[in-house]
């Protein structure tokens, strides 16, 4: 959702093309500031109280018959080819309608065979990953550019401009716990904590700690004036933090090998990993509170000219048959 803020406005503006914007999915904070086609239910993980993925909740909140009848009923032999960011409806609905489709996202770098891996690899976690929402040829983001078709991350422009004031505190965005879970663990590090957590209650303080509901425009305020911030392993909000120079400690959610990869590519960067949160790790904590700040992530803004690209090839071919030889496709993910 973070992407699309900066990638549909600039598709707007390239060519004359008609360009409809679906999404899917239950979980995301971020609004989109334009019109949206078709908003589906998609496929979504759901946490647990203690860090992991909740696969009891996943199962359930899942509705496998309305995905399998939303990919069946989509429209999408409308449409000269799809440009997919890891949403499964549209992918599959290409799929199946022979529609090509090009995705654009964070997962193709994940599965690029140079990038960072963590200890235990899962090879078959990996060709879930791609078959979650198959694509025909990719261009990827990532903490770091990999030749030649994985770029450094798009960082939004409300945070690219977004004028730093640290002030010694500590930002906080861990979905997969609760406050109950972190509490104890936060208020044992002697700063100013703004701790973000999902839900609708009214935003509370214990000792330094400020526990509130996401809001996006208090999230920015917090983020300007954070010197560290305590996150998981995703993608958008530790890279936001390490091109702004602020320490990143990231605590990947257990059983998402993604976040695993994740968290890999961002200690390469100057990140501390915690593999859990628990009172034993106040001591580490607090260490990395008074760490260096890491060098400041180096992310060109070259989405206009990535999407340029993907849209002068496609103009150019009709499909993306002889481009996906070219293309960040794996074996793993070939048909």
């Amino acid at each position: 959702m973070a992407r699309a803020r900066e990638i549909v406005p600039l598709l707007q503006t390239l060519g004359n093309h008609e360009i409809h914007v679906w999404v899917s999915g239950t979980q995301s904070e971020l609004s989109l500031p334009f019109p949206i086609q078709r908003k589906l239910h998609g496929f979504t993980l759901y946490y647990g109280k203690k860090g992991s993925v909740h696969l009891g909740r996943t199962l359930l909140k899942n509705r496998l018959f309305k995905f399998l009848w939303d990919v069946w009923q989509s429209p999408v032999t409308s449409y000269d080819f799809i440009l997919n960011d890891f949403e499964p409806v549209s992918a599959w609905a290409g799929r199946i309608r022979g529609i090509p489709v090009f995705a654009l996202s964070h997962q193709a770098a994940v599965l690029h065979p140079d990038a960072p891996r963590p200890k235990s690899k899962k090879p078959w976690l990996e060709k879930g990953m791609y078959w979650f929402a198959p694509y025909q040829a990719a261009n990827g983001f990532h903490f770091k550019a990999l030749e030649p078709f994985v770029f450094p991350p798009v960082i939004r422009k409300e945070i690219r401009n977004l004028p730093q004031t640290p002030s010694g505190s500590l930002l906080v965005y861990l979905p997969a716990y609760t406050p109950e879970k972190l509490l104890p663990i936060l208020t044992s590090l002697d700063v100013p904590v703004n701790a973000y957590f999902k839900g609708a209650f009214s935003a509370y303080t214990v000792e330094l700690v400020t526990v509130l509901p996401i809001d996006s425009t208090q999230f920015l305020q917090s983020f300007q004036c954070a010197d560290s911030v305590l996150c998981g392993a995703g993608f958008e909000l530790p890279t936001e933090a390490l091109f702004h120079g602020k320490r990143v400690a990231v605590v990947p959610i257990k059983n998402q090998y993604e976040q695993a990869c994740n968290a890999a590519a961002a200690v390469e960067c100057g990140a501390w990993h915690f593999s859990k949160l628990k009172k034993k790790n106040v001591k580490a904590l607090r260490k990395w509170l008074k760490s260096p700040a890491p060098k400041a992530l180096h992310c060109p803004d070259q989405t206009e000219e990535i999407l340029t690209d993907i849209l002068r090839h496609f103009a150019a071919q009709g499909d993306f048959k002889r481009w996906k030889n070219e293309q960040l496709v794996l074996d793993l993910t070939l048909p």
